[in-house]
């Protein structure tokens, strides 16, 4: 009697599943559901984002890139108001999105440069760098860069490259069915106007809640929520020689956004907006300062009147800091102009 070969029988199954995997995830996709996949998550701005870029006729001079630090630390209309009166009419759009990560900072720009053409990119920066990848990338990112990330061994794709064929099978249904995925066929001008598109300013939200960004919190209260938090991280238990290779997510795509700022004319600046009490030295400074101009609001750090939680600022913050960053565009744009003096606390 022949005895079963299972070794063949289990490479040929797995040869199969992975032949199936790949064109799965071949398959092609509608850029714009692809974005609403997240658009009941903590990352629903990113939707918002991709529809201010692809369907907004009105322009973005100036984009802000970051996390939720810059998302609800800067208004873009208050930014706006600042140019306009410095003698710059620009439009400025803030496409921060919650939850660290530089490679979903990269997939924004990438979206950005194919429709507009900013003079100058905001791009937050932090204390620490951003050592793995964003939780979003693998719903809204194209294809190809999920399926060749810029670096092989990065941190995420271990996560991201086994989700992508699922996403394009999702995907591909919601072509011929698309509320059986709950995602929309076209762009909805009417929900997009309802969406906010300032998270610093105090608003209701649809379940009833109401964020209150005028909030100001005790400084004892905020050194509390700092020390709970960062009782909750650990550190990496990585090999250091290891971690320089798959922890390198912000120096991989703080470049290729670079790049592509570069090939477009665009400015960049760093912005760095500190947490209460928090570390006042930016990481790999000379990194950034070598890619763009820096803005250090560290100073800000102190004050307790600034901040509605430890990591975040208030309205009063916000204010203060979007004008900061429009002194800084205009300067960057008019190098030779004469000095600004910013709005202080």
């Amino acid at each position: 009697m022949k005895r079963p070969n299972w070794i063949g029988s289990l490479i040929a199954i797995g040869g199969v599943a992975l032949a199936a995997a790949v064109g799965a995830a071949a398959l092609p996709d509608n850029p714009y559901q692809r974005w609403q996949l997240i658009e009941n998550t903590l990352y629903a701005n990113a939707t918002w984002s991709y529809e201010r870029m692809h369907f907004d006729p009105a322009p973005i001079d100036v984009a802000i890139i970051g996390s939720s630090r810059a998302q609800l630390g800067l208004s873009a209309p208050a930014v706006t108001a600042r140019l306009a009166a410095l003698g710059h009419p620009l439009h400025v759009a803030n496409l921060a999105v919650v939850e660290d990560g530089r490679n979903i900072e990269w997939a924004i720009a990438d979206e950005l440069f194919r429709t507009k053409h900013p003079q100058v990119i905001v791009l937050a920066v932090e204390e620490t760098v951003h050592l793995w990848g964003h939780p979003g990338f693998k719903y809204v990112a194209p294809a190809a860069a999920i399926a060749a990330p810029r670096a092989l061994v990065l941190h995420n794709a271990k996560e991201d490259v086994p989700y992508l064929p699922y996403r394009q099978l999702m995907l591909a249904g919601a072509a011929f069915a698309p509320g059986w995925f709950g995602l929309h066929p076209r762009f909805d001008p009417v929900r997009f106007a309802a969406k906010p598109d300032d998270y610093t300013v105090t608003r209701v939200l649809a379940d009833g809640k109401r964020i209150d960004m005028d909030r100001e919190v005790p400084a004892p209260d905020l050194r509390a929520e700092r020390e709970a938090f960062a009782a909750t991280r650990s550190p990496s238990h990585i090999p250091e020689w290891i971690g320089r290779v798959t922890d390198a997510d912000d120096h991989v795509y703080v470049d290729a956004i670079a790049r592509l700022a570069a090939a477009h004319g665009t400015r960049i600046i760093f912005l760095f907006l500190p947490e209460f009490k928090g570390m006042t030295t930016i990481a790999d400074r000379a990194f950034y300062a070598a890619r763009g101009t820096i803005i250090d609001a560290s100073d800000l750090a102190t004050d307790p009147r600034l901040f509605q939680s430890f990591a975040h600022l208030n309205h009063h913050g916000a204010v203060i800091a979007s004008d900061r960053v429009a002194v800084a565009v205009a300067m960057t744009l008019t190098p030779r102009s004469a000095p600004v003096t910013p709005v202080t606390n």
